[in-house]
């Protein structure tokens, strides 16, 4: 029996058509979310670091109310390892435990807001904070920063906001974080595990990259699995030679990423904004760099490297 006549069929594919058209024009256009924040204080921290406090410009109840101050904190940790996080000023926020990944910890929240900035080495005129190879930048009014490698002045990491890309602000609320940074075009980005994709584990532009460690099998593409590795590494040209980095968003909860070939974008359910930029410049360096970082792999045993039933008796009963 014939369901459709030959308009109707039409008709439906047309439909069809828009419906799938939406849907992606839905995922690939960005949403603006209020209007960012405003850097109203800076200071030197006590670990040699820098410390500030953001003002929400305009609240919204876009995703809920917008979390008023945040805290800034930069640090060079090591020659290669710079660390940005930003959090609520005035209430503590779940982060990953510090006994589970031994890092640094952050000073303490300010319970004053805008302190006093006398003899204050950083005043708000100041806008660059310079490492052993990376330098952290950063604008007041919409806040942003940048983090640039030293030797050869690439950009590797630009959450400004300006004409080009108005959308790009900074969103902090209680189950909901956005921000954003600009990318070249000729980047080539590997990682944000564990996922399935049909590409590996290089980074294609939109598609979707969900990070809810589902513990569900393999077996569909575009799935989130097992584990949580909010990581990705950088590999760029530049005058005919390679440079790799990476950049680690430290944060356990829910979040997609979206890549749009020229933006990477985090939306995140909760928690704080916790990056981790690791400068490399080799693959190698990279790995060894963030290895170092979160602990480095560990051995695998004689028997599991080969048959589990004619491997695994010699190493049991060989204590002669």
């Amino acid at each position: 029996m014939n369901f459709f006549s030959s308009s109707s069929l039409f008709h439906f594919l047309l439909v069809l058509t828009i419906c799938i058209c939406c849907v992606n024009l839905v995922y690939t256009t960005p949403v603006k979310i209020g209007k960012g924040y405003r850097l109203i204080a800076i200071e030197e921290s006590p670990d040699g670091g820098l410390i500030g406090h953001l003002k929400v410009k305009k609240k919204n109840n876009i995703y809920g109310p917008d979390i008023p101050y945040l805290q800034l904190y930069v640090k060079h940790e090591t020659d290669n390892r710079l660390r940005i996080q930003i959090t609520d000023a005035e209430k503590e926020r779940w982060e990953v435990p510090y006994n589970l990944l031994p890092r640094e910890k952050a000073p303490l929240l300010k319970q004053t807001i805008g302190v006093s900035r006398k003899n204050n080495p950083f005043p708000l005129g100041v806008s660059e904070y310079s490492g052993n190879e990376l330098i952290f930048s950063f604008t007041t009014d919409p806040f942003g920063f940048s983090v640039k490698r030293k030797s050869n002045g690439q950009t590797l990491f630009n959450s400004s906001s300006d004409d080009s890309d108005p959308y790009n602000n900074l969103v902090f609320k209680d189950q909901y974080l956005e921000i954003s940074t600009k990318l070249p075009k000729d980047a080539s980005l590997y990682g944000l595990g564990e996922n399935t994709q049909p590409h590996g584990i290089k980074i294609y532009p939109n598609d979707p990259y969900t990070l809810y460690t589902t513990d569900q099998s393999a077996i569909n593409l575009n799935m989130d699995l097992y584990g949580s590795h909010p990581m990705y590494m950088d590999l760029r040209n530049l005058n005919g030679e390679g440079y790799a980095h990476a950049v680690l968003l430290l944060n356990s909860n829910g979040m997609d990423v979206f890549y749009r070939g020229n933006s990477l974008t985090y939306k995140v359910i909760g928690g704080i904004l916790d990056f981790y930029f690791f400068a490399g410049p080799t693959p190698l360096a990279v790995v060894d760099q963030y290895t170092e970082f979160i602990g480095r792999p560990a051995p695998m045993p004689y028997w599991s490297l080969g048959k589990f039933s004619y491997n695994f008796l010699p190493y049991l009963f060989h204590f002669n």
